[in-house]
């Protein structure tokens, strides 16, 4: 089936050349089908019964977990790429956590039973399954070290240059779709230490952050922040 999503982990680009085709081939085409969510929306709720995984198009997921005392805590995001949101619940019978697009989202929605299925008949697919498990374990590592035992002005660099789109590399602008209440609850720290850092920040000329946006003003200051002390 052709497809837009060449960030999926299975798609099959047909070119030899190197150069992206106008249709890629999806290695599931029996098991996908492309859903769009808004922002708010639920991707699927922790507790229920575990069917399907997405692989982000566009747009930025945050995965919730409701605690026993009833607070939901944001534990991970997840936007475009070899991500796939749900498969640490692909063997289970529920999810055991939240999704809820954070942004605008389009994704291909992937049949657990459907992609196990072809897995078992295909080494290639089998292979871009792991790659997208390998993917996972990366983003984890990535997002601990941003939970690690940083200060908070670290913490909070580090998650600004995690949350910049590749595409943004460049001139890093782009949409910042979390509150700094949001920010607070994923990296532990209050709502008042985020936006009395992120105006320090601004202050000093390293991002420029009015409501819902980012634009990164000096990479180098951001990064030597990010390395920071540890708290």
């Amino acid at each position: 089936m052709p497809c837009a999503n060449c960030e999926c982990p299975f798609h099959e680009l047909k070119t030899d050349d190197g150069s992206l085709p106008s249709g890629i081939q999806c290695l599931v085409t029996e098991a996908v089908k492309q859903v769009r969510f808004s922002k708010g929306e639920v991707l699927f709720s922790q507790g229920q019964a575990s069917s399907s995984l997405y692989s982000l198009t566009s747009g930025i997921v945050k995965i919730t977990f409701q605690n026993p005392d009833g607070r939901e805590q944001i534990v991970g995001l997840s936007s475009p790429g070899n991500l796939l949101v749900g498969l640490q619940s692909i063997n289970d019978d529920v999810y055991e956590y939240s999704a809820i697009a954070a942004s605008d989202v389009t994704a291909c929605k992937i049949r657990h039973r459907a992609l196990l299925a072809a897995v078992k008949n295909s080494g290639e697919l089998a292979m871009s399954l792991i790659a997208a498990v390998n993917a996972q374990l990366a983003h984890s590592r990535s997002m601990m070290r941003v939970l690690g035992h940083k200060c908070a002005a670290a913490k909070i660099a580090s998650f600004i240059l995690l949350m910049t789109p590749d595409s943004q590399k460049g001139n890093g602008r782009f949409t910042l779709p979390f509150s700094r209440m949001d920010m607070a609850g994923l990296l532990g720290l209050s709502e008042e230490t985020v936006c009395r850092q992120m105006a320090d920040m601004k202050r000093k000329g390293v991002i420029h952050a009015p409501r819902g946006r980012m634009e990164i003003q000096d990479w180098e200051q951001l990064r030597q922040i990010a390395d920071g002390p540890a708290a």
